[in-house]
C-alpha cells in the first residue's frame, strides 16, 4: 500500500464532500525515523522501511524492536503505566470553543503560491509525525484518531471560507490543502505533548506480511525525555530529517548548501542561509525568500565570528502562510516553522546557537527574525 506522510493504513478516516458523499482512508504506522540524539535511549532496531517514495526519512523500526521484546525483563518489569492525557472527544473537536476560535482566526487568503514538490512535501510531513513517535509522549494510535478528530472538525469551515474547487482533498502538491493539513497535524501535534505521562500503553502493529490483516498488542512506553523539552526536541528533529534530505540530494552539486566549518564569520553563514533558503523555494514551499543581516556586533565582526548577528529571513507566500498564523493564535507549543526548524540545525552544527528569534505573519509573508550566539 502507498505510504502517505508517515502514516499507512489503519485508521480509517472520513471527509465530506460538499455533495454529501464521503471518502475513507486508512493508515497505518509507518516505522520511525529520528536523529541519533534520542537513538541512545531507545531499545535497538531492527529493519528498514522501503518507501515508494523519493524522499524517505532513512532508519530503522523501535516500534517493531519494541514488540519482539515483550517477554522480556526490561518491558515486563516496569511500573503500571499512568493514564495519558485523554483522547480527543468528537465534541472536543467541533465544541463552543473550538467553533469560536475559528471565528476569530484569520482566514486562509487566496494568494498566488507554488505547488510543492511532492517529496519535499511528505518530507515535512512525515518527519513532523516520526519526529513525534520518537519523542514517546503519547500513544501513536491515539494520535491517529485525536488528528482524524481535528481534520474533520476543521475540514468543512476552512474549504467553505476559499470557496468550491480551490483546494485539491488529499493532494499535498496544493499549498492550499498543504497549509491545512499541516495546521491539523502540528494542532494535534501540540495537544497530545501538553501534561505526557512518563508510561503509557499504547497498541502496536505486528508485521503479519503484506497481505495479511493487521493485529494490534498492548505495549508499555516509557517517556525519556523532560516534557518542557517535548517542543524543543520535536522542533529538533524535524530540522534535522530536513536538513540532512536536502544534504543528501544536492550534495556535490551546485545548489548544496555550503560547507560552515566551526563558527564562521557572519558573511559565510549568510551564504549558508541564503543556500538554505533558495532550496526551499525551488521544493515550492515558497513563492520567493531572501535574507539579510540587520544588526552584526562589532566586537564579534572584527574576531571573525558571527555571534551577535541578527538575521532576517523573509518567506513570501509560504505553504504555511495560514496555517503558522492559525496556531500562533492557538498558543500552540509546537509550530510548522519549518525553515527555521531547518535553520537551528544548520547553525547548531555549525557552533552556534539561537539567542533570540520571532515569527511574524504579514503581508502574505513569514518574516522570521533570530539572532545567534
Amino acid at each position: 500500500m502507498k505510504p502517505l506522510f508517515g502514516i499507512t493504513v489503519s485508521l480509517s478516516f472520513f471527509v465530506k464532500h460538499s455533495g454529501g458523499l464521503t471518502s475513507t482512508v486508512r493508515f497505518r504506522p509507518l516505522r520511525s525515523h529520528g536523529s541519533s540524539a534520542l537513538h541512545s535511549q531507545k531499545v535497538a532496531k531492527s529493519g528498514e522501511f522501503k518507501p515508494s517514495l523519493i524522499c524517505p526519512v532513512h532508519g530503522q523500526s523501535r516500534r517493531d524492536a519494541l514488540n519482539r521484546l515483550l517477554g522480556s525483563a526490561a518491558i515486563t518489569t516496569v511500573p503500571i503505566p499512568a493514564v495519558a492525557a485523554p483522547p480527543m472527544s468528537t465534541g472536543e473537536a467541533d465544541n463552543v470553543g473550538a467553533r469560536f476560535e475559528r471565528s476569530i482566526r484569520p482566514k486562509p487568503p487566496k494568494v498566488l503560491r507554488s505547488k510543492l514538490n511532492q517529496d519535499f512535501a511528505v518530507l515535512l510531513m512525515r518527519s513532523s509525525y516520526n519526529a513525534l513517535d520518537q519523542l514517546d509522549c503519547v500513544p501513536m494510535d491515539q494520535f491517529q484518531r485525536d488528528f482524524f478528530l481535528i481534520r474533520q472538525a476543521e475540514y468543512e469551515p476552512y474549504v467553505n471560507i476559499l470557496g468550491p474547487g480551490v483546494v485539491q482533498q488529499g493532494n499535498l502538491v496544493d499549498p492550499y490543502y498543504f497549509d491545512f493539513i499541516s495546521f491539523a497535524q502540528y494542532a494535534t501535534i501540540s495537544r497530545d505533548m501538553k501534561d505526557p505521562p512518563e508510561f503509557f500503553e499504547e497498541k502496536q502493529p505486528e508485521d503479519m506480511g503484506e497481505d495479511e490483516p493487521m493485529n494490534f498488542k498492548p505495549v508499555i512506553v516509557r517517556r525519556e525525555v523532560d516534557a518542557k523539552l517535548l517542543p524543543e526536541k520535536h522542533s529538533e528533529e524535524v530540522g534535522t530529517a530536513v536538513l540532512d534530505r536536502l544534504n543528501e540530494i544536492f550534495a556535490g552539486t551546485t545548489s548544496s548548501i555550503p560547507e560552515l566549518g566551526y563558527r564562521p564569520d557572519s558573511s559565510t553563514t549568510l551564504a549558508a542561509l541564503k543556500q538554505l533558503t533558495v532550496l526551499f523555494v525551488i521544493n515550492g514551499f515558497a513563492w520567493e525568500g531572501k535574507v539579510d543581516i540587520i544588526s552584526k556586533r562589532d566586537a564579534a565582526s572584527q574576531s571573525g565570528s558571527a555571534a551577535g548577528t541578527q538575521f532576517q529571513v523573509v518567506l513570501q507566500s509560504p505553504a504555511n502562510l495560514w496555517s503558522g498564523r492559525a496556531l500562533q493564535l492557538r498558543k500552540s507549543i509546537a509550530t510548522n516553522d519549518f525553515f527555521f526548524k531547518t535553520v537551528r540545525v544548520l547553525l547548531s552544527r555549525a557552533g552556534y546557537g539561537i539567542a533570540s528569534s520571532d515569527i511574524k505573519y504579514e503581508s502574505n509573508q513569514e518574516i522570521t527574525t533570530f539572532a545567534i550566539n
